[in-house]
């Protein structure tokens, strides 16, 4: 099999990200209805959440989209009370914060509400809203618009953290239908943004669900490796630093050690 080059992924459209939302939300749906009792305290891989953390984590993002003031609210908040860590991650443990307690039911319920209006205006975002950015702490060079953050990260964040829930209560992670996608969108960053940095060019098999081959670098390759396509996933995001990679030394260390925001 030959190996996928950044220019034969391309970045998803706006229509093909919203099915990418719409069935994560979908799967969310099922995967909340089914927690119950002390499933929703089991501890995640995610710092110091649990279950239930995360579920309001993700509500908050939600709340970030439909309401105009809800994230730089968050943000001034998470300076002060989360000095030591980094804005956006500090940011995330407030959307976490203030939906701590919040009973299951509720909780269930807020999650369906926020995301039905959220998916709905995401779709209908003026073009010139879309084309403002921002920055990110840890990775100052880079501005992402808050289309891509939009179409891309939400869709990203909600596909990830479904992973962290089932590893958390031990059940199986269904990828889902659009799990390929998913990942080559990943794969697109990796290769088009600086991410890769200074590391040699490599061919990358994902194996399992979401699997393709990607040349990793520009240039000829000088190695290849293989990975799970879901675990390769963790360990980008920061979630696992120690893959199971396959292959070559120069590729496995080149694909292990490399990390991007997720």
């Amino acid at each position: 099999m030959s190996a996928v080059l950044a220019e034969q992924i391309g970045r998803a459209d706006r229509p093909r990200c919203r099915v990418h939302r719409d069935a994560e939300l979908q799967a969310w749906h099922g995967l909340l209805a089914s927690i119950d009792g002390d499933e929703w305290q089991r501890r995640t891989v995610c710092d110091e959440w649990d279950v239930a953390d995360i579920a309001g984590h993700l509500i908050g993002q939600a709340e970030d989209v439909n309401r105009l003031f809800s994230f730089p609210r968050r943000y001034r908040k998470a300076k002060r009370v989360y000095p030591d860590v980094l804005r956006i991650d500090a940011h995330m443990m407030v959307q976490a914060d203030e939906h701590r307690g919040t009973p299951p039911a509720r909780l269930r319920a807020e999650f369906d509400e926020v995301w039905a209006k959220a998916t709905r205006k995401i779709s209908t975002e003026p073009a010139l809203m879309r084309r403002m950015s921002m920055s990110i702490d840890g990775f100052e060079s880079v501005r992402l618009s808050l289309g891509y953050i939009h179409d891309i990260l939400l869709a990203r964040d909600l596909w990830m953290h479904r992973d962290d829930v089932c590893q958390a209560l031990g059940r199986p992670f269904d990828a889902g239908p659009h799990a390929e996608e998913l990942v080559a969108q990943v794969m697109y960053d990796v290769i088009d943004g600086p991410w890769w940095g200074e590391r040699p060019a490599v061919e990358v098999e994902l194996t399992g669900p979401g699997g393709a081959t990607y040349q990793l670098g520009r240039g000829e390759s000088v190695g290849r490796a293989a990975v799970d396509a879901v675990g390769y996933m963790r360990t980008l995001s920061g979630r696992d630093d120690a893959p199971v990679v396959t292959g070559d030394p120069v590729a496995t260390e080149a694909i292990a050690s490399c990390r991007m925001p997720f």
